[in-house]
């Protein structure tokens, strides 16, 4: 089965953004970016791509007709409502596309019980994984490839997710910041992407787990003193009083800025992706990333 043509629905978001540069230099991969009919927004690579209007309802007659003719799709927006993410499985499945890769990226494993049981978020990109899982099961030409990556690391050091202060030169800490966390940059996910659908039967209907290094919080606040050259004031955290604080927040009123910081602690302490049996990287070829590189190149490009 060859996956050539590959529609990406959410180009222009902080991911989104990533996976189509990262799709259009692979080289192997007629690459479309579906926007809402009501959008104005233009994505990069405008000349060397396809675009196709989707409607703004997202409704499943409408996507059937925009998505027919695709291999792939791609879902890189956010799941502020899960019906649009159901009615995109729906519809991909209607349309012959071949392979689905749900929104599931970031931050921690949406299979995790903890992780349903504090926020909605996890519990909704469970419930599009079990949307593609039943689908898949139905219909024998459709399949699915969800990307599981931990932290997006450099985005979460450029605001904030991950509470490492530059400019303050203070880290925050979870309990003893021993526990090892598989994490991701945005490069790293749109190179796992294409690996993935560069090997269709091996990654069909699975959950990967992937990363650019799998470190402690103090291995990095180590390499932070490293590569800035300075030392670096270590600020503890008790993680279970933490997340029951920002529950209470977050049952009172809904925050973005809250549910981020339950999600910064899931993504600490939840995510060591040697230990699943899904973990991917040796299947998809890639090797591990150098945290002080990385973090010379993220601190470079600080305020650009």
């Amino acid at each position: 089965m060859a996956l050539n043509k590959v529609c990406l629905v959410g180009g222009n978001g902080n991911l989104g953004t990533v996976l189509l540069e990262g799709l259009v230099k692979a080289g192997d991969f007629s690459v479309t970016v579906a926007r809402r009919a009501s959008s104005t927004s233009k994505p990069a690579h405008a000349d060397s791509i396809s675009q196709i209007a989707i409607p703004d309802d997202m409704s499943v007659d409408g996507l059937v007709e925009a998505l027919r003719g695709q291999d792939v799709v791609i879902a890189s927006f956010p799941l502020n409502d899960v019906n649009q993410h159901l009615h995109l499985v729906e519809a991909a499945a209607k349309a012959g596309v071949k392979r689905f890769v749900p929104a599931d990226f970031g931050s921690c494993d949406a299979a995790s019980p903890n992780a349903q049981r504090l926020l909605k978020l996890y519990r909704d990109k469970d419930l599009v994984r079990q949307k593609c899982e039943e689908v898949a099961a139905a219909n024998g030409d459709f399949s699915w490839t969800a990307i599981v990556c931990g932290h997006f690391f450099d985005y979460g050091v450029h605001d904030g997710l991950l509470h490492l202060d530059l400019e303050s030169k203070t880290a925050d800490i979870l309990d003893d910041g021993t526990v090892k966390a598989s994490a991701s940059t945005l490069r790293r996910v749109a190179q796992g992407t294409v690996a993935a659908l560069r090997r269709p039967e091996a990654t069909r209907n699975r959950t990967l787990y992937i990363q650019s290094f799998c470190k402690t919080q103090l291995e990095v606040v180590e390499a932070m003193e490293r590569v800035t050259g300075v030392p670096w004031t270590r600020r503890t955290i008790d993680s279970k009083s933490y997340v029951e604080e920002a529950s209470r927040k977050l049952e009172a009123e809904f925050s973005k800025h809250v549910l981020e910081e339950i999600v910064f602690v899931l993504g600490a302490l939840e995510a060591d992706w040697t230990k699943e049996e899904g973990f991917a990287m040796e299947l998809l070829e890639l090797e591990d990333e150098n945290l002080d590189e990385v973090l010379v190149e993220v601190i470079a490009g600080m305020g650009k």
